[in-house]
């Protein structure tokens, strides 16, 4: 193969991972709509109480995340997916209460009609899906409502 040649096929490549990358933000906002269920909550190490885990439900439509029930100030979000990085990002911003315009950054994984986010401490993005003691961390362990 000419230098012409490769310099083609590499753009080719880069094109075709361009796409492929920009593909499963599509499917990952598409994917999460919808009313998910908690089947588990915990943060720093310590699980959230039953009456809170059987309860709570995340709403998510367009780019409006909304806990049910809610409390004021934190009901109501706008949230953004990053899943091009590893693991995915996720952000969302307090669209209401005393936090407004404050954002909270962390993790996700999509898998079918199961969805975990994982929140790290002020500033701080987790690496990985995980809440115990001492992290900062929280962690929602969600299953999709039929």
């Amino acid at each position: 193969m000419t230098k012409a040649q490769l310099g083609i096929v590499g753009l080719l490549v880069l094109m075709a991972a361009h796409w492929s990358a920009a593909e499963p933000s599509k499917q990952d906002s598409v994917g999460i709509q919808g009313t998910w269920k908690i089947l588990a909550l915990e943060a720093d190490g310590e699980a959230a109480p039953g009456e809170i885990v059987s309860t709570l439900k995340l709403v998510f439509k367009g780019d409006t995340l909304t806990f049910t029930p809610g409390e004021p100030g934190f009901t109501n979000y706008k949230y953004k997916l990053e899943p091009a990085t590893n693991p995915a990002g996720f952000s969302m911003t307090h669209a209401d209460g005393s936090k407004k315009g404050e954002r909270e950054e962390g993790i996700y994984l999509l898998e079918g009609n199961r969805l975990k986010i994982c929140f790290g401490k002020a500033g701080k993005v987790p690496n990985e899906f995980t809440a115990k003691a001492g992290s900062g961390q929280s962690m929602y362990s969600l299953e999709r409502m039929k």
